[in-house]
């Protein structure tokens, strides 16, 4: 079903009844630029071995041997081999990794220690024996913060760490901007949704459980499965999952209907340039991790949805905008 050229009437609020609360972050300090340089250093952290024969210590991975009694009965699943663990990464029960620093690798010894109150029924506040044998100790090593980190990380040509130290400021007040400014789209939207009033044609509503199905299962599809296949593994009929998708479909319907109102108000327009800061700005929101380039998500997403994202956050601020604000502090 194609898109109809008029999916219904909407009713629209009087925008300055509507009251957004902004977010007034707290000013960015050296210590919050210390903060995220040592968590970009953290992130790089290497385990190599020990060079001098000590005892484990917190930080420190270990690779480990071992068996869980509980009642001197071995528990069921409570072993392993070679296994790697971080001390102090809490990755096992309170007191476990605390009681494995201190020893040595190559010597076994055996630790007793209470499964929280909060764990599974059958083991929830029980005694428990680990007998363990540390086979190997890595220690912790951290990149220094130079010049030879800083060109590793920088996105706008730093050089210094002084240099880089100040992109970090810019970059964390265009965080704070961008978390803040889609706070507000987020909040319109809402109040939009809850305030105006909505009558969608029947081919609306047609065209938009279409919608929702389709790109449901298009999303299914590129994992090897379909809608068809997770009904039958489900347990579900063709009519359970025509209940589901009929569900979310006012919501849907709303939001397309409202971006087609504020049209008719707002007069907005998205050039290339847009569709470029828009994604440098996901990329800075989602950190260095996200490593794609602007050509290839265009291929991968498609230059229109693209444009119809930028948009609609361009149609909801403009909306924002009309509406009356009231700061907030917040840290």
């Amino acid at each position: 079903i194609s898109k109809p050229k008029i999916l219904g009437e909407v009713e629209l609020p009087d925008f300055s009844t509507i009251e957004l609360k902004k977010k007034v972050v707290n000013e960015i300090t050296d210590a919050d630029i210390e903060a995220e340089l040592e968590k970009q250093r953290d992130s790089e952290v290497v385990y190599k071995p020990i060079m001098t024969k000590r005892e484990a210590k917190l930080t420190d991975k270990v690779i480990i041997d071992f068996r869980v009694y509980v009642n001197d009965e071995i528990l069921e699943g409570g072993s392993g081999e070679d296994f790697e663990l971080v001390l102090g990464s809490g990755q096992f029960i309170p007191g476990f990794e605390e009681k494995i620093a201190g020893h040595q690798a190559g010597k076994k010894f055996a630790i007793n220690v209470v499964f929280p109150d909060d764990y599974v029924e059958e083991l929830a506040g029980k005694q428990a024996r680990f007998e363990i044998a540390i086979k190997s100790i890595e220690e912790a090593v951290t990149p220094d913060i130079d010049e030879e980190f800083v060109a590793k990380h920088t996105t706008s040509g730093s050089v210094t760490v002084d240099d880089y130290k100040k992109e970090i400021r810019s970059n964390i007040e265009k965080q704070n901007e961008l978390t803040i400014k889609d706070d507000l789209i987020f909040q319109v939207v809402e109040a939009l949704s809850s305030k105006s009033k909505f009558n969608p044609t029947e081919l609306a509503k047609a065209w938009q459980f279409s919608e929702l199905v389709s790109q449901y299962n298009n999303e299914l599809e590129m994992n090897g499965t379909n809608l068809a296949m997770l009904a039958t593994q489900a347990g579900a009929s063709a009519y359970d999952l025509y209940n589901d998708f009929k569900g979310m479909v006012d919501r849907y319907l709303e939001i397309n209907m409202l971006v087609e109102e504020l049209k008719k108000r707002f007069k907005v327009s998205v050039t290339d340039n847009d569709l470029k800061e828009w994604f440098d700005n996901m990329k800075l929101m989602y950190g260095q991790a996200y490593e794609v380039t602007f050509d290839d998500y265009v291929k991968n997403v498609g230059k229109d949805n693209i444009k119809e994202y930028v948009e609609y956050e361009k149609l909801f601020y403009k909306a924002v905008e009309q509406c009356k604000i009231v700061e907030e502090v917040t840290e």
